[in-house]
């Protein structure tokens, strides 16, 4: 295409990603082999140059980054088009219209993606586009990018940078595996404080196994027990279907301590739990999740300001870190999306608690994709170099296995407050969470 005019787009420089423990050595095929191997990586992400002509209806623009990735990175991208600075005349001229919005998923083992803007017109004498790169729907504890490019008019030799995309493709389900473990939590005895029936053998466990609070994390509501605490429902099942729920409640009085007075929040001098959480845990019942083993929840959530669901995996044993996070929704508001959840390792480096996380939009997967609306299948592979997950059999995201071989046991939770905050509205509680299934199947 020839052109008189040309339209650039500036670069931007990158930020440093987070930093972290990586895997030694590359010898499975699970591990790409250009993904980066040291002791500690920094992973930048950086936005090209790039030219078009004056007909040109699509800018393709270059993202990379500094180094292959060895886990999931989740960018979004918004084009806007708006008047350059030197044709402001007034406050009216500032204004800006979104004409393309996307994702960029880089898998691991990958460096380079194109973003194509589709151009509504040529862009005019003038005018400008913006093409804005950050994280989507940021995982809570750091920052990948933070970046804008601009498209503007300028004249000189046109350059056509080819695009490329980088494409290594997750590793599908395992096949012919055992199923070493499966429930639908449908028994009336499913849980107990202990983790044991009253006839002795072993069932879910309603707390963490080093209590029924969260203070670290400055949660707002108590692990309650429908046995221990009256006041509090916790779970129950769906008349119409016989799914299992477990729930957050919002308790006006707030929680009784069984001795006259309230429970209190640790890190809010004397504020009581108006909110329950509920959580199930298979520390007694299972916990042999290692090496080769797929561990999978069918459930659907609701979306409920304020309110915190999990599907998570923690190491035989009290001690923290390590924990693998299949699955966290951090609803922050009735603005959270249908398809967003967020998958993470937590992990013990050389400097300390260390974590890598990603949030996904599912739909890169599986178009119309709603957490909220139906019944989701939620999964990890666990392999010896790296943690796959996968919606409904399908991968969406991966992790390096820098938390080791367990053993480990699954946790199922609702909570309040934390990373989420207050919730906005306590009318529209409580916060369920419905569970159709939970299983483990082991490979090899």
């Amino acid at each position: 295409m020839s052109a008189t005019r040309r339209q650039v787009l500036a670069g931007a420089a990158s930020v440093v990603c987070l930093t972290g423990d990586l895997y030694a050595t590359r010898s499975r095929a699970d591990t790409p082999a250009n993904v980066v191997q040291s002791t500690e990586s920094e992973i930048a992400v950086s936005i090209d140059n790039a030219t078009l002509g004056s007909e040109d209806r699509v800018a393709r623009v270059p993202v990379a980054l500094s180094v292959p990735t060895n886990r999931t990175i989740a960018l979004e991208y918004f084009a806007r088009e708006r008047a350059n600075e030197s044709n402001r005349p007034g406050p009216q001229a500032n204004t800006s219209q979104t004409i393309a919005r996307g994702y960029l998923i880089f898998q691991p083992g990958e460096q380079q993606k194109t973003i194509e803007v589709p151009l509504p017109r040529p862009l005019q004498p003038g005018r400008s586009l913006e093409v804005e790169l950050a994280d989507y729907f940021i995982y809570p504890q750091h920052v990948y990018a933070s970046r804008v490019g601009r498209v503007t008019t300028d004249d000189g030799t046109p350059t056509h940078p080819t695009p490329r995309d980088d494409l290594f493709e997750l590793p599908p389900l395992p096949a012919r595996g055992t199923v070493v473990f499966s429930d639908d939590l449908r028994d009336t005895d499913f849980a107990s404080d202990s983790g044991f029936r009253l006839d002795g053998r072993p069932c879910w466990q309603s707390r963490y196994s080093h209590g029924r609070r969260h203070d670290s994390n400055q949660e707002l509501a108590y692990y309650a027990d429908p046995t221990l605490n009256p006041e509090a429902k916790v779970w129950g099942s769906d008349p119409s279907t016989g799914h299992r729920f477990i729930q957050a409640e919002y308790v006006e009085n707030g929680l009784s301590d069984g001795k006259g007075g309230k429970l209190l929040l640790g890190w809010q001098k004397n504020v009581p739990f108006r909110y329950t959480a509920a959580i199930v845990t298979s520390r007694t019942l299972f916990n042999r999740i290692t090496t080769g083993s797929y561990v999978e929840f069918d459930v659907k959530l609701s979306k409920i300001a304020g309110s915190w669901p999990a599907l998570w995996l923690k190491r035989v044993g009290d001690g923290w870190p390590p924990e693998i996070d299949i699955l966290e929704a951090f609803i922050k508001s009735s603005a959270y999306p249908a398809d967003a959840v967020t998958s993470s390792i937590h992990w013990l480096g050389d400097k300390g608690h260390r974590t890598y996380g990603a949030s996904v939009p599912l739909t890169h997967v599986e178009p119309g994709a709603d957490i909220f609306a139906r019944f989701n299948r939620f999964g990890c592979f666990l392999s010896e170099r790296q943690i796959t997950y996968y919606f409904n059999g399908k991968p969406f995201c991966a992790m390096p296995n820098l938390v080791g071989v367990g053993p480990w046991y699954m946790l199922i939770d609702v909570t309040v407050g934390g990373v989420v905050g207050q919730p906005p509205d306590a009318s529209i509680f409580p916060a369920r969470m419905y569970i159709a299934s939970v299983k483990v199947i082991q490979f090899g």
